[in-house]
């Protein structure tokens, strides 16, 4: 009983590792310096690039810190997250394009946009299939997607497999990594979307579900091996409903295991 009371203690803790982790970066942080990113600041404005064919954009460390606000620096250059709820961004629900704040080149545009609760501007796709790059990301122990801009390589946020039809994502955005363009403003750059949506229509392949499906396979796993270590200590029999309780979890996250795999195919 002992063992598998301590392996339902691991995966909770497992579970809330990452929360935790994430929160710290918060309370660690010096008063004056969190009151600072948690501010929405100005945004240095970038110039559009208004191309279907968008070319790479490379600069050196001083090159961008000469460009781009201190809040753009360390969100875009060196992967920080601003504070939920603090983007302008969150509000915006005119037609039109989110832009990188680093570049120029478009992103994101309003019509998958959704509010998520998160604090964050939330996107259910990119503009096409070349607009942002994906990585897993290990730095809060479970497997993360960092999303960054294809072209100038800026970090802008995550995405998650919690997200609506029609792909299940949310791309969860830092606002400061962005800049919005409204349709009416630029009407090259709008043409320019649609031209890009219809060449190359966002899909869904099986790396960029992969750490979703890592982390409910292991958790769920985790579970079920509990329940096995409760059959091993009960002799193979089952002497209480309550010796049946890991097997909940393990389907539940077997379930969410399968369904991104399914998204995937």
């Amino acid at each position: 009983m002992k063992t598998t009371m301590g392996s339902l203690v691991a995966v909770v803790l497992l579970l809330l590792l990452p929360t935790a982790a994430w929160g710290f970066q918060y309370l660690l942080l010096p008063t004056a310096t969190l009151a600072r990113r948690s501010v929405p600041q100005s945004v240095s404005r970038v110039r559009l690039m208004a191309t279907t064919t968008p070319t790479r954009v490379e600069k050196s460390p001083d090159e961008w810190r000469a460009q781009l606000t201190p809040e753009q620096f360390y969100v875009l250059r060196e992967e920080g997250t601003e504070a939920p709820n603090t983007s302008p961004l969150n509000s915006i629900h005119e037609p039109g394009t989110f832009v990188c704040a680093g570049c120029g080149a478009p992103l994101f545009t309003t019509d998958t946009k959704f509010d998520s609760g998160t604090g964050w501007p939330s996107f259910y796709a990119p503009v096409d299939q070349t607009a942002v790059a994906l990585e897993t990301d290990w730095k809060l122990i479970l497997p993360r997607t960092e999303v960054t801009c294809a072209t100038c390589d800026g970090h802008l946020g995550h995405v998650f497999d919690d997200g609506p039809a029609p792909t299940g994502q949310r791309f969860c955005m830092n606002g400061v990594a962005l800049q919005f363009v409204n349709n009416q403003d630029h009407e090259e750059l709008t043409q320019m979307v649609q031209q890009r949506q219809a060449a190359a229509p966002y899909t869904l392949s099986i790396s960029q579900v992969l750490p979703s499906i890592l982390t409910n396979a292991v958790v769920g796993g985790l579970f079920f091996q509990s329940f096995l270590q409760t059959l091993s200590v009960r002799g193979g029999s089952i002497t209480s409903p309550l010796d049946l309780f890991p097997l909940i979890p393990a389907v539940y996250f077997g379930v969410l295991a399968t369904q991104s795999v399914q998204r995937a195919l």
